[in-house]
Order: structure tokens, then sequence, then C-alpha cells
């Protein structure tokens, strides 16, 4: 593996896509793990699934609705409005959904989890499971510093360095996942701004531009 520079859906141009930031979309590190989600019925919705990382969700079909359990530990404190259920694939409050769907509705798909929260004194808000269905070939490879996976028949970004977007291919998108890191997701400043804004906790941000000197 090695750092290299390579060679090298669409939506409506947006003049000010060139000018936008682009985020990974991470966990925020920063809280604590309490209270902690389990997905109890993964195993069971993925029973003979063929894994397609251009479908929703992978191409979950929902025999079920997800079972999430939360668990306290014994431990105060709120339930963030996002959490890592698995690469690419979020559990978030009704009202981070509200927030995506006003800002990018075509970039989302979200289906209505059934959330066991016994041991809360009141119940706790809607959950959603959340997956960002939008996949561009949007990263200018000639312009870009990335780590492609090595020894493999296709192409996949193991990292993105320093990614400048193609404007063409972005349009007005605020969120997407680039068609070789089917399991990383993008967002531009402009959501990443709303979220801070709305006080979404338990998204984190990752910069994939280095500041030009």
């Amino acid at each position: 593996m090695m750092n290299s520079v390579a060679k090298s859906s669409t939506t409506e141009t947006d003049p000010d896509a060139a000018e936008r930031r682009y985020f990974e979309l991470n966990v925020d590190f920063r809280l604590p793990t309490f209270p902690s989600v389990d997905w109890t019925n993964e195993s069971t919705l993925r029973t003979g699934l063929r894994t397609q990382d251009d479908k929703p969700f992978r191409g979950i079909q929902f025999s079920e609705p997800p079972k999430i359990v939360v668990e306290r530990k014994n431990r105060r404190g709120p339930l963030r409005d996002a959490y890592s259920i698995d690469l690419g694939i979020w559990l978030v409050s009704d009202r981070t959904k509200l927030l995506f769907e006003q800002m990018d509705r075509e970039a989302f798909a979200f289906e209505r989890a059934e959330v066991n929260d016994r041991k809360f004194v009141e119940p706790s808000p809607a959950f959603w499971l959340c997956h960002i269905v939008r996949m561009l070939d949007c990263v200018d490879e000639e312009q870009s510093k990335i780590l492609y996976q090595e020894d493999i028949p296709f192409k996949n970004y193991l990292r993105l360095i320093d990614v400048k977007m193609r404007r063409e291919v972005i349009g007005a998108a605020h969120a997407f996942r680039p068609k070789y890191a089917a399991r990383t997701d993008i967002v531009d400043d402009v959501l990443a701004t709303a979220i801070k804004r709305e006080k979404i906790r338990g998204f984190g941000f990752v910069e994939i531009q280095r500041p030009s000197t």
C-alpha cells in the first residue's frame, strides 16, 4: 500500500459547489460510550443476504423492523442523535431524520426501528436506521491524494487524504458515498454546519482537504 496521486444520479449544478469543503462523516469519539445500543436482530435480517454496497442498507429487505436494545449499564446520560450501527449504517433520531430530509431528501434511506428502552424513566424518541444511498464517481483523482488498496482486481480507496471533487458530478448534493469508497459517508460543509447548528449529537467530521498554503 502507498500514498499516490492517480489518474483518473448527477444532480443539478450548484455554482458554489467548487468552493465547498467536504468531510468524512464519522463517530464523535468525544462523547461517552453510554448509553449504548445493540442491533439485536441484525444477523436474522442478514440471513441469506448477498451484500450489495450499491443498494439501500446493502440489500437488506427488512422482513421485520430492526430491533434496537438500549443498554444503560447503570450509568446516566441522554441518548445521542446518531449511533454507528455498522460501516455506513447509522441509527438516528427523528429530528436528525427530519434535518436530513430537509437538506437532501434523495441522499438518504430510512427504516423505522423498534427501540427497547425499558430501562429509561421516560420513553426515548423515535429512531431510524439511516443509510446514504447516493453514490457518485466524483473524486478528481488527478488532483487528489488517495491511499489505494493494492493486490485486488478492482479499485478501492482506503483513505481520502487530500481530495478535490468534480463539481459537475456533485452538483447540489450535500451527502453521498464515493463510488470507490462505498462504505465512506461524505457530507459537505453546508450539511455539517446544519448538524452543528441544530446541536445534533453523535457525528464527528474528518476534513478530507488539506488547507491551502
